[in-house]
C-alpha cells in the first residue's frame, strides 16, 4: 500500500489548475466513446475532422499509431482540447471550467456568489460568461443542431467532453467558504496547500492520471470497469430522470466535496488555522485521506463517461 501511495503522488506535480489533468480527460473520454455504438463513434470522429484547430491541435503523438488508437487518442485529445485552448484568446473560455457557489460555509460574514441561472438565450459558443451547467446546456443544443457547421460542433464536443468530466470533479462543483480565513471561498480548494502537491484541488485533478499514456488509460479504463457495481451505478445514473441534467452532477460532486474534499483533518486544519488568526499551513494528507480520494475519483469517472456517452449520443 504504501509504495503504491508514493508512485501516486509521485505524478502529483504542480502545473495549471486544469481540473482532471491529461490523463484523467482521456480515461473519461475513452470509456464514453467504447460504450457508443461503431456508428456513433464513426459519426463522432467525422465531426471532430471539421474542428478549426485539428491541424495544429489534433496530431497524435509519435507513440500513437494506427486507426484503433489514433481514434481513441482523438476523443481523449477533444476532452482535453479546452485546456490547449486556454493559451488560444479566440477559445479561451476560462469561467467555463467551474460552478460558482459554496460547497461548504462555514460561519458568518462569507461572500458567497450567486448560483448561476439558466443558459442565456443570447448564449453562443463565444459567449465568456458562462460556467458549467450553462456551457454544458448551450453545447448540447450546438451538438444536436444538425443545421450548425460541423465546425461549431466539433466544438461543442470538445467542451461537452470536457466540461461532463469537470462537472465530476468535486473540486469544481464549488468552494469553501470559511469565516476567517476564506470568506471569499478558498477558489476549490487551491488555497489549501499540501505537501503531496502543490495544493489540494492539484491533488484531486491527478487523481486520474497525469499527462496521457495509452497504457495506464487503457489499464484503469478495465480497472473501472470491472467494478461490476460501480459501473451497474453510473448506468443506472446515466439512464434515471434528471441524470443528464449538469445541475445533478454538480449536486453530487458537492457531496463528494463535503465527504471527501473537506474531510474532518482538512476541516480541523482550517478551523485551527482560523482561531489563531494565521495563514493555513501546508497539509500532509493521511493515507486513508489519499486512499479515499483516489475511490471517489474513480466513482466520478465511472459516472462521468456515462453520462458523457449519453450526452453525445442524443447529440449525433
Amino acid at each position: 500500500m504504501r509504495i503504491a501511495l508514493v508512485f501516486l503522488l509521485s505524478i502529483l506535480i504542480a502545473r495549471p489548475c486544469d481540473a482532471w489533468w491529461e490523463g484523467g480527460h482521456h480515461l473519461i473520454a475513452v470509456m464514453a466513446y467504447e460504450l457508443l455504438s461503431e456508428g456513433e463513434q464513426h459519426e463522432l470522429q467525422t465531426i471532430l475532422a471539421a474542428h478549426p484547430r485539428i491541424a495544429e491541435d489534433f496530431m497524435p503523438p509519435m507513440n500513437v499509431s494506427g486507426p484503433e488508437e489514433t481514434n481513441l487518442w482523438r476523443i481523449g485529445r477533444a476532452a482535453y482540447w479546452p485546456d490547449v485552448a486556454r493559451s488560444q484568446p479566440k477559445f479561451t473560455r476560462p469561467n467555463w471550467h467551474y460552478q460558482l457557489g459554496a460547497t461548504l460555509t462555514v460561519g458568518e460574514n462569507v461572500n458567497v456568489p450567486k448560483t448561476p441561472g439558466a443558459v442565456p438565450e443570447s448564449a453562443t459558443l463565444d459567449t465568456e460568461n458562462l460556467h458549467i451547467a450553462q456551457a454544458v446546456e448551450l453545447c448540447r443544443t450546438v451538438l444536436r443542431d444538425k443545421t450548425r457547421p460541423l465546425s461549431d460542433r466539433a466544438l461543442a464536443i470538445c467542451w461537452l467532453a470536457h466540461l461532463v468530466g469537470d462537472a465530476h470533479q468535486p473540486c469544481h462543483a464549488g468552494s469553501l467558504y470559511f469565516a476567517g480565513l476564506f470568506p471569499e471561498g478558498d477558489r476549490g480548494a487551491n488555497f489549501i496547500p499540501t505537501k503531496q502537491s502543490d495544493n489540494l484541488h492539484f491533488l484531486w485533478d491527478g487523481l486520474l492520471g497525469a499527462q496521457f499514456d495509452a497504457g495506464d488509460v487503457r489499464r484503469r479504463a478495465r480497472t473501472i470497469a470491472s467494478e461490476s457495481q460501480l459501473w451497474g451505478d453510473a448506468t443506472r445514473a446515466a439512464q434515471k430522470e434528471g441524470g443528464l441534467n449538469p445541475l445533478t452532477w454538480l449536486a453530487e460532486s458537492g457531496e463528494f466535496g463535503r465527504s471527501h474534499v473537506y474531510a474532518p483533518e482538512i476541516l480541523t486544519a482550517v478551523e485551527s488555522a482560523a482561531r489563531e488568526s494565521r495563514r493555513l499551513e501546508m497539509l500532509d494528507l493521511s493515507e486513508s485521506y489519499l486512499k479515499a480520494a483516489g475511490e471517489a475519483a474513480r466513482i466520478r469517472a465511472a459516472f462521468a463517461a456515462h453520462r458523457l456517452a449519453a450526452v453525445l449520443r442524443e447529440g449525433l
